[in-house]
């Protein structure tokens, strides 16, 4: 059965509009993936240079460490916390001109002085 140049015009009409919507939905679609991809290349940035910077945090606790497990290491560190081996004494210098410094004179001092001279 044949179908009459009105319908067929119509039916081409309505394939046509399929179609099209069938294009519409997979160009939107396309964008939401396209932008999707490019907020996951950000994140993969992001998480690549995290990983490098606790690469290299790594690599300086390792490298802390092996430090630590050295008795110098140890011993220095003793040492800032002001413990003396045996037989060493303790010798503390405090700098007279330092605490001299600290307090500035008042213009009432400064007058004093100059008549006490």
């Amino acid at each position: 059965m044949r179908l009459k140049k009105e319908d067929q015009k119509n039916f081409q009409l309505f394939l046509f509009f399929i179609s099209l919507l069938l294009i519409a939905l997979l160009a939107v679609s396309n964008w939401k993936i396209e932008a999707k991809r490019k907020d996951l290349k950000k994140e993969i940035e992001n998480l690549t240079s995290q990983l490098q910077i606790l690469k290299k945090r790594n690599e300086e606790l390792k490298e802390a460490i092996s430090k630590a497990k050295s008795e110098s290491y140890w011993e220095e560190k003793a040492r800032e916390e002001g413990y003396l081996k045996e037989g060493e004494e303790a010798i503390v210098i405090k700098k007279m001109e330092e605490e001299e410094k600290k307090k500035p004179e008042t213009i009432w001092q400064r007058i004093i002085n100059f008549f006490q001279k």
